[in-house]
């Protein structure tokens, strides 16, 4: 039920992500299924899943990802941020949307 709406090339997709992480009997059909954030996964799950609840968990981790714990980005988008401002300052422009 959680994951109706997927289409059967979909289920083969995440079933061979859940076989290649260690459970070998999973199948399209009857899984378990492994969904992940690579991009097959999730534009499927995006498109296709009715269950509400998974889109939205599916959603919040994608767009999340790499944005606490040891993988934080966040220092070095805030350095690029920085860097592309005073870009944007030295070639006379008020921000970086402008050059």
């Amino acid at each position: 039920k959680k994951i109706d709406g997927l289409p059967a090339t979909a289920l083969g997709l995440v079933a061979q992500t859940t076989v290649s992480k260690g459970h070998e009997n999973a199948t399209a059909e009857n899984g378990p299924w492994m969904i992940t954030l690579d991009a097959p996964s999730f534009i499927s799950i995006m498109q296709h899943t009715r269950n509400c609840a998974l889109h939205e968990e599916v959603y919040r981790a994608y767009i999340t990802r790499a944005s606490s714990g040891d993988l934080d980005n966040t220092p070095i988008i805030n350095q690029i941020l920085k860097l592309r401002l005073k870009k944007a300052k030295l070639l006379n422009y008020n921000n970086y949307a402008e050059v």
